[in-house]
């Protein structure tokens, strides 16, 4: 019985060996221009992959968000701050309340308009593991999207409250500050949770497991968009 409970984690680690390495590499650049980071909630992004996205636009490149629920008026226009601290072009705002997304249709349709709009070369996202249904919807979402319209990008899955097996390492170390100040805005989910600690405990535990010295690193599980939608269906199915 233990043993169907846990058929997904099974399937799981049988089809993501392929792209473990013992030695996560590091990758200094996302090697493209326009970028799309999904926040499920108005934090996702800042504490999940902020200092990633800041390297990316330091670079010179194209970076827009989309948040995909709504809480409050005060956390939108923290997450206003966050974005424009993170380098952020232009937010897409779908205002859904918060666990409403799981196989919800009008979800779906809102986030194939913004990749149409957008039309990311690499998108951030939460891995369909990270344990909220918001972030797995995500993952669910663009599994419907894809039977619908061709896409073609990165995916780097990132994660929030569940570990992550990585397969791609970015020093984030002179991004670190900039990353605290993003989260930082969000003061209404602070009081609740030490987000700072939370991010920085994990970016500091990669950064020293990949490299002595490294302070800081943000890590993902890349894959090319179709191999991430067949890594789902092969766990779900």
């Amino acid at each position: 019985m233990r043993c169907l409970k846990n058929r997904h984690l099974f399937r799981l680690y049988e089809h993501i060996q392929v792209f473990i390495n013992y030695s996560i590499p590091k990758e200094d650049s996302l090697y493209v221009n326009k970028v799309l980071a999904i926040a499920p909630h108005q934090d996702d992004e800042a504490v999940g992959c902020a200092g990633t996205l800041v390297k990316h636009v330091k670079s010179g490149g194209h970076l827009e968000i989309v948040f995909c629920t709504k809480d409050s008026q005060e956390r939108m226009e923290e997450s206003k701050k966050s974005a424009e601290i993170i380098g952020s072009k232009k937010n897409h705002y779908m205002h859904f309340p918060a666990r409403s997304l799981n196989g919800n249709k009008d979800f779906r349709e809102n986030l194939e308009n913004v990749l149409n709009a957008v039309k990311p070369e690499a998108i951030f996202l939460p891995f369909f593991f990270d344990k909220h249904d918001d972030h797995i919807a995500i993952s669910w979402a663009l599994n419907k999207i894809k039977k619908k319209i061709n896409l073609d990008f990165i995916v780097y899955a990132y994660s929030v409250w569940s570990p992550l097996n990585p397969n791609c390492l970015f020093d984030i170390s002179k991004e670190w500050d900039i990353k605290r100040q993003a989260i930082e805005c969000y003061k209404t989910q602070l009081v609740t949770r030490d987000y700072i600690k939370i991010a920085q405990g994990l970016n500091q535990y990669w950064g020293e497991v990949k490299e002595r010295g490294m302070m800081y690193a943000e890590v993902f599980l890349k894959m090319t968009v179709q191999e991430y939608i067949s890594f789902w269906n092969k766990v779900f199915k």
